[in-house]
């Protein structure tokens, strides 16, 4: 792409958060169902994040359209070769991918001074969280996105990853992939001092006795806002440290 991309289509509510917060909201011109930001409301939705409907995505005349990368979606990427729309395929998974989003949406925006500010911000936040909680007993969790059978947070996530940095100990870190169902007769035999879900996410489980509480839907969203996400695990795992 000789020029910076005038018209975006994101479908992948990170890098759209992420154009927001570098004040590159003029130009995004399509979003998902999922991007449910007022900031957003009023532009029209080609349906999912992955699987969209590319004549929705057509009609908007996008110079440039994000992505999901992997497999889960191999469908959309030759649509929109066929249909000679450049796209590019970013993967939210982890906190250093949440730095390289940022890096990306700074350099196509031409916004990389912001970029680079915001994260230097990002950086300085998490330390201070980190060292909020250095030397406190790790909180022996698991994170709940709902589900039937119930689906977890595991190693490597982005959600995984915050919990380390709030000061705890995921309790399915050694789960195989990023997020995944367990059996629920697992919460019977597993130590764990607390279980977290987002405010109204369905949690169905035995009785263990294991404490649930509830956070910000908005901490299950990777993007800009992680030192955000951050805190309020951290005040929810160790609130005497933030007293």
């Amino acid at each position: 792409m000789d020029s910076l991309p005038r018209r975006i289509v994101s479908l992948v509510p990170s890098a759209s958060e992420t154009l927001l917060s570098l004040g590159a909201a003029d130009v995004l011109v399509g979003r998902t169902n999922f991007d449910t930001t007022g900031f957003l409301a009023h532009l029209p939705t080609v349906g999912g994040g992955l699987h969209p409907n590319p004549e929705a995505i057509l009609a908007l005349e996008p110079d440039l359209v994000i992505l999901f990368a992997g497999d889960s979606d191999v469908a959309t990427p030759h649509l929109l070769d066929r249909m000679g729309i450049p796209h590019m395929a970013i993967e939210p998974d982890g906190i250093q991918d949440i730095r390289d989003i940022i890096g990306q949406m700074g350099a196509i925006s031409g916004r990389q001074k912001k970029a680079d500010s915001l994260l230097v911000h990002m950086d300085l936040a998490l330390q201070e969280i980190r060292e909020r909680v250095r030397g406190l007993p790790r909180i022996r969790v698991c994170y709940l996105l709902g589900g039937t059978p119930p689906w977890v947070a595991g190693p490597g996530s982005y959600i995984g990853e915050l919990l380390e940095v709030a000061g705890g100990e995921n309790v399915f870190s050694d789960l195989d992939v990023l997020y995944g169902p367990v059996n629920t007769e697992v919460f019977l035999v597993r130590e764990m001092d607390l279980l977290l879900a987002a405010e109204g996410a369905s949690v169905s489980l035995p009785r263990t006795g294991t404490p649930l509480r509830r956070v910000s839907p908005a901490v299950e969203i990777p993007g800009p806002h992680l030192p955000e996400a951050a805190l309020e695990l951290a005040r929810t795992l160790h609130p005497e440290a933030f007293r």
